[in-house]
């Protein structure tokens, strides 16, 4: 008869797995966000949870082959679902904070502005570089529509477009979060 593993072997299984499964998850996600048929999806952002999903699923699916290959682990079903849940979670903070920042903040296309500078710029130089560079050269505004009605949040009406109930449940949420984090409110409509 075996003896059970101790407590502290269990934790450590624990952690193991949670950080395995994190880098396993991670990992398969990169590569499915450069790869068919994900690169079909144009908005990043759905790319990415479709993705996510998809490398969520792989890697439960692997931890749970795991725990069968080898059934001395001293963990369970639960435990490998707890860490496949926690590894998208932990991927899904990442991306949102890192990848789909970057693909959209004018702030780190000001300061991309600054690293290729040779040179001091003003204030008037980045707003100028604004306007004609990332508002007309990329046409970022039509890039930012199109990407509103592909997700269903404004449709066509007559010569232009409306918020559907969809991209007005939206920006009700935007309005709670801008509330509840004191962002600022103008971007939200609650202040002219």
């Amino acid at each position: 008869m075996t003896k059970p593993p101790g407590v502290i072997a269990e934790i450590i299984a624990v952690v193991v797995s949670y950080g395995a499964a994190t880098l396993l998850c991670g990992l398969l996600f990169v590569a499915a966000m450069n790869a068919p048929p994900f690169t079909g999806v144009t908005i990043l952002f759905y790319r990415g949870l479709l993705a996510l999903g998809v490398c969520g699923v792989l890697t439960a699916a692997i931890l749970t082959l795991a725990a069968w290959r080898w059934p001395a682990l001293p963990l369970g079903a639960r435990d490998f679902a707890g860490a496949a849940i926690t590894a998208v979670a932990l991927n899904l903070c990442v991306f949102t904070l890192g990848p789909v920042t970057v693909d959209r903040s004018i702030s780190v296309f000001m300061l991309s502005r600054f690293d290729r500078a040779d040179r001091p710029l003003t204030l008037d130089d980045i707003t100028g570089d604004f306007k004609d560079i990332y508002v007309g050269q990329w046409d970022q505004m039509r890039r930012r529509f199109g990407e509103q009605v592909a997700s269903g949040n404004l449709e066509k009406s007559g010569d232009g477009y409306r918020l559907t109930p969809q991209g007005r449940a939206f920006m009700n949420t935007a309005r709670l979060m801008a509330r509840l984090f004191a962002t600022d409110p103008r971007f939200v409509g609650l202040a002219p």
